[in-house]
């Protein structure tokens, strides 16, 4: 009987090794499609990640296609903190990517770098006093052959333009501008006007959004990125006093770009809201500025914009709760904002009053 039971435990065994033999199961979710393909990464570099499954030929997918990475054996805690990171609740994301990292090693350990260098350069674009230490941490990741480098590069644009350090951020954007995707070199050119309009260069910004928008866009990344360069070159338009022109492209952006595009289409009702403000129709651009809050509370930039605008005109349209609700916000939501910043000490009621005494004129 013993015997038996002997026999039949490494039977078992044997069977058990068989239907299920150590193979890693690292997952990349595809942009394109949504789909995951699983299977052990195996070669990585800046361009493309492969993945090989247990049976069929390896997947080689692009790196301007991964929306995500799950790691095989990733502790629990790795997936809350990309959910904190993706509601903006960087300081506990930073936590657990560190507390991670220390453990992690290989391929999971240079990933978790990127994870921390990423949010710190979201966290700088909010709190200036980030800023120093995101461009220590993208610098350094950026030397990896990783397929997050490009992704690394726009980031490195955007905190050295948080900086101020326009030389930098155009160097960064440049180097974006060198991925083989044409998704990724409009990225490039579109960064570049964005920084130049900051700059108030409207004629160098107007140039580079045009020529951004100016090839055929076919991928869903590349409409966005159109959606994106219109936006820029309406946002020229406007800064130019070509209100009526800037007004017409912006809405046929709104009419032709999807909602899920929410970089594109939160600046766009702002741009909107601002052509109607300068045209003195203060309900319509009201309802434009409504829009970022309700549809797009996460695109932080244009909601804070959004925001300060509506402070500054409900009261003119006979809606003093909207205008201190939207000033309450504000003040709470972003309270580094350069908008908090114009809006200033004074009292709501008195930055009210002032649309209303221009309308009247």
């Amino acid at each position: 009987m013993t015997r038996k039971l002997s026999l039949l435990a490494t039977t078992i065994g044997a069977v058990a090794f068989t239907v299920s033999p150590l193979w890693a199961i690292d997952i990349v979710t595809r942009k394109s499609t949504t789909k995951q393909v699983q299977g052990e990464i195996g070669a990585i570099s800046k361009t493309e990640v492969t993945v090989k499954p247990r049976n069929g030929e390896p997947d080689k997918i692009p790196a301007n296609d991964i929306a995500n990475v799950k790691w095989d054996g990733e502790p629990a805690k790795l997936n809350i903190a990309r959910g904190n990171e993706d509601r903006g609740l960087f300081g506990q994301a930073l936590d657990a990517y560190t507390e991670v990292h220390k453990d992690a090693s290989g391929k999971l350990k240079t990933h978790l770098e990127f994870l921390i260098a990423r949010t710190l350069a979201k966290q700088a674009l909010e709190d200036a006093s980030k800023i120093d230490e995101a461009i220590k941490k993208l610098e350094a990741f950026s030397k990896n052959e990783h397929f997050a480098h490009f992704e690394t590069m726009s980031y490195l644009g955007q905190v050295y333009a948080a900086k101020g350090d326009f030389a930098k951020s155009q160097a960064a954007y440049e180097a974006l501008g060198k991925a083989p995707w044409n998704d990724f070199k409009m990225a490039s050119k579109i960064a570049v006007g964005r920084m130049q309009l900051k700059q108030n260069d409207i004629a160098g910004a107007e140039k580079t959004f045009s020529e951004a928008a100016s090839g055929k866009a076919e991928t869903d990344a590349e409409k966005a990125r159109l959606a994106e360069a219109q936006v820029g070159k309406a946002a020229c338009l406007v800064k130019q006093m070509k209100i009526d022109d800037g007004l017409k492209l912006i809405e046929e952006v709104i009419k032709t770009t999807s909602v899920d595009e929410a970089r594109a289409m939160s600046e766009a009702y702002v741009i909107q809201g601002d052509c109607l403000q300068a045209q003195q129709k203060l309900k319509e651009a009201a309802i434009a500025y409504l829009h970022v809050p309700v549809l797009f509370p996460k695109e932080k930039s244009a909601h804070a914009e959004a925001l300060y605008n509506l402070a500054k005109i409900s009261g003119a349209i006979g809606q003093p709760d909207r205008a201190a609700a939207a000033r309450e916000d504000l003040l709470s939501l972003f309270p580094d904002s350069e908008w908090v910043k114009k809006l200033g000490d004074a009292p709501a009621a008195a930055t009210e009053e002032k649309p209303t005494e221009k309308s009247e004129k």
